[in-house]
């Protein structure tokens, strides 16, 4: 898909910036008016509902290529994006041309107006409208932030997943993790089967709980699936996955996506496509394993070959940040590090910098294009303190621009930390655009 089909209008960008004064504003009351005055389009097709802290856009990923390689037409709506808000909403893995986002939202922005509906509350909205008129098999939806209260959560899904629990968003969710999993248990339905990924017991308590209460199946991937046999590289990653009590036996599966933490969304994805198999939807073995194979997840630990090559991958969290060093360790061991920077002010930066120091990069930090951006002087002084290498830049391009300088031909250098320093280093051309060049065909 060309950036041009992708494009909205100045007009409408402004639009839906003014949306986004509103902010984050929890509460289904505005939702439920919305979709009503739309005709309740979630209630047009199926889903898989999708919540935690990490993992979900990739699982989601999963799920939706696996339904795909069974033939099926499938909605997937995840956020935030890269540089484009089409990206958002894709069917079969092309996003939603920018004339027919227009014309969604010309036909209802009188409800925007008079409901005063957030700019996520609208991107939801137009999203179920998009999969209803597209009359899509199966759709597969992303919390924006938490569950409970999540625009998202007006749907009645087949399935519901929670990938991971951590300490992130606490002004909105909670101060602990079992406060946290409250919110995010909030997606799941009576007697509607839950797959859940590794967890803290605390939050893990809180989910098998709420399962209980709700007489909702709940299966615990780390319980009740045994992964073995891991191969990463650089090239994907294969493995073994075995379930006797679920009879899942899956040899040598191969995953496009690098990472072991990506094998664990992996096993979250199989769990969850057998469940789907199970409520009548043709999601055959062989679908299982094409779909993981031709997974294609932008800035989630993307490899750009080159002179140097360039990982780029969107962790903006501790929990994040673990799993790109664990990843950098085992897959480029002996490589030089550069890394290029940006965090919203809302991050543990002490926490996520502390996972760089066993490898000892030489960072280049810049400031996010972002209204929560941290100032590139205050990791700066952050990365200091720990005596790790640093230097500050006003911006994304100029801190890729001296890391490149500075990088050798056998140098590794990594981009992370934010969408918005990935998005505005695409927009600027100084990273390639992967939706550009990727417009497969819908059916």
């Amino acid at each position: 898909m060309s950036t041009s089909e992708m494009a909205i209008s100045s007009r409408t960008a402004a639009y839906l910036d003014k949306l986004g004064f509103f902010g984050w504003q929890l509460g289904l009351q505005r939702i439920q008016k919305f979709t009503r005055f739309l005709g309740n389009p979630q209630r047009a097709f199926p889903s898989v509902h999708l919540a935690g802290t990490n993992g979900k856009g990739s699982t989601a990923a999963m799920l939706a290529a696996i339904a795909q390689a069974a033939g099926l037409r499938v909605g997937l709506y995840t956020s935030p994006h890269l540089v484009h808000l089409n990206e958002r909403i894709q069917i079969n893995g092309r996003p939603i041309r920018g004339r027919d986002f227009e014309a969604l939202l010309r036909s209802c922005r009188s409800q925007v107006d008079a409901l005063q509906a957030t700019y996520f509350e609208v991107l939801t909205a137009l999203a179920f409208k998009y999969f209803a008129e597209q009359q899509v098999d199966l759709a597969i939806i992303e919390t924006g932030l938490g569950g409970r209260l999540d625009a998202t959560n007006i749907i009645m899904p087949e399935i519901s997943v929670i990938t991971s629990i951590s300490l992130e968003h606490q002004n909105y969710l909670g101060k602990t993790l079992a406060a946290i999993a409250a919110e995010k248990a909030g997606i799941i339905k009576p007697r509607r089967p839950c797959v859940s990924g590794v967890l803290p017991p605390p939050a893990a308590a809180v989910i098998a709980a709420r399962c209980r209460e709700l007489r909702a199946p709940l299966l615990e991937v780390h319980r009740s699936v045994k992964i073995s046999k891991v191969r990463l590289a650089a090239e994907g990653t294969s493995f073994d996955l075995r379930s006797a009590a679920h009879d899942i036996d899956y040899p040598d599966l191969r995953l496009n996506l690098l990472g072991l933490h990506q094998v664990r969304n992996a096993a979250l994805a199989v769990c969850g496509a057998r469940l789907l198999r199970r409520a009548g939807f043709p999601l055959s073995d062989e679908a299982i394993r094409a779909g993981l194979s031709h997974t294609h997840w932008p800035a989630r630990l993307q490899l750009l070959p080159g002179s140097p090559a360039i990982l780029l991958d969107a962790a903006h969290n501790a929990d994040g940040m673990r799993a790109l060093t664990r990843t950098l360790r085992e897959l480029f061991p002996d490589r030089r590090l550069k890394v290029v920077m940006a965090l919203l002010n809302d991050k543990s930066v002490a926490k996520v910098l502390r996972t760089w120091l066993p490898l000892q990069p030489e960072f280049f930090f810049a400031t996010a294009v972002a209204d929560r951006a941290l100032p590139s002087r205050e990791l700066l002084q952050h990365a200091r303190a720990l005596g790790l290498q640093a230097r500050a830049c006003a911006d994304g391009s100029e801190a890729l621009q001296a890391a490149r300088t500075r990088c050798r031909s056998n140098d590794l250098l990594c981009v992370t930390g934010s969408h918005y320093l990935l998005g505005e280093l695409m927009r600027a051309s100084s990273l390639p655009y992967p939706y550009a060049r990727s417009a497969r065909r819908q059916p």
